[in-house]
């Protein structure tokens, strides 16, 4: 290509290719030009302003107040969604045997 002034496809340099594949080239979206960009730009300051958030808003469910994980607490959901213990463990036959008749060489 001709020095700086390159030819973009779609915004962006056109794809290498290397072994009739096409190699992508992962940039960092901080680069360097954009730096340089802001130090020739020094006459505008980056101010930054500090959001203030309101408070946590309480939901209510059918009237009462949701309280997280003081309504249902850790070691009731896990005792819920724990799988019973057998007491007794069945045998496992199999249903059906794969035997396959190969009669003998004479």
């Amino acid at each position: 290509m001709s020095g700086p002034e390159q030819e973009l496809k779609a915004g962006h340099p056109p794809a290498v290719k290397a072994g009739g594949m096409r190699i992508t080239q992962h940039k960092n979206p901080k680069s360097s030009s954009n730096e340089s960009k802001l130090s020739e730009d020094s006459d505008f300051k980056i101010v930054l302003l500090k959001v203030s958030t309101s408070p946590d808003k309480t939901m209510t469910i059918s009237g009462a107040p949701v309280r997280g994980n003081q309504d249902f607490p850790t070691e009731a959901v896990q005792s819920f969604h724990c799988k019973p213990v057998p007491s007794h463990e069945a045998p496992h036959h199999n249903p059906r045997q794969n035997l396959i008749h190969q009669p003998r060489k004479q």
